[in-house]
């Protein structure tokens, strides 16, 4: 976390390339989290928005997928709001999100084609997870099982997060 008085230090300019470099990052990991997740209709695919942690954000806080710099509101460059280490939360604001993270079990059916590809076909227990698909059956998947948390946990967001911050501090204002 940024110290106050190093911040305080930071020219404006300086500061505006921070909060570019941390609005790069977020539509780096919705992107990846729209294309990494399940795809039935592409409604849960354009649902990922970044809210912002602080104060004075100016801008959509989402879009669709493929997300842009037009999608994540522009921070503050205040001394206070700058020194922040949290900038934005990013979720999806489906009401099924949790389901589709898998980190609830519930009851799943489809009665069309999905419109990503299949990655799963088999049996799903009642309830279960979205992506705990196994063995013979008709159930469909188009994300692995455990998705969302593998992304988090696996080194795939902080790729992200490190694209979007080296993206930011090479481009120009």
């Amino acid at each position: 976390m940024a110290r106050r008085d190093d911040v305080s230090k930071m020219p404006k300019d300086l500061r505006e390339q921070v909060n570019l470099a941390v609005r790069k990052a977020a539509v780096e990991i919705m992107n990846d989290l729209a294309e990494a997740g399940p795809e039935w209709s592409g409604e849960f695919q354009d649902s990922w928005v970044a809210i912002p942690i602080g104060k004075a954000a100016s801008g959509s806080t989402g879009g669709g997928y493929p997300y842009d710099l037009n999608d994540v509101p522009k921070l503050s460059t205040s001394i206070k709001e700058t020194a922040r280490a949290k900038k934005f939360q990013i979720e999806n604001i489906q009401p099924y999100a949790a389901y589709a993270l898998d980190l609830e079990e519930g009851f799943f059916w489809a009665d069309e084609e999905p419109a990503g590809e299949v990655v799963a076909i088999g049996k799903r227990s009642r309830p279960g997870f979205r992506g705990d698909v196994t063995g013979e059956g008709g159930n469909r998947s188009t994300a692995p099982l455990d998705w969302y948390s593998n992304y988090l946990n696996g080194g795939e967001m902080k790729k992200a997060l490190e694209r979007g911050v080296l993206f930011g501090f090479k481009a120009k204002l």
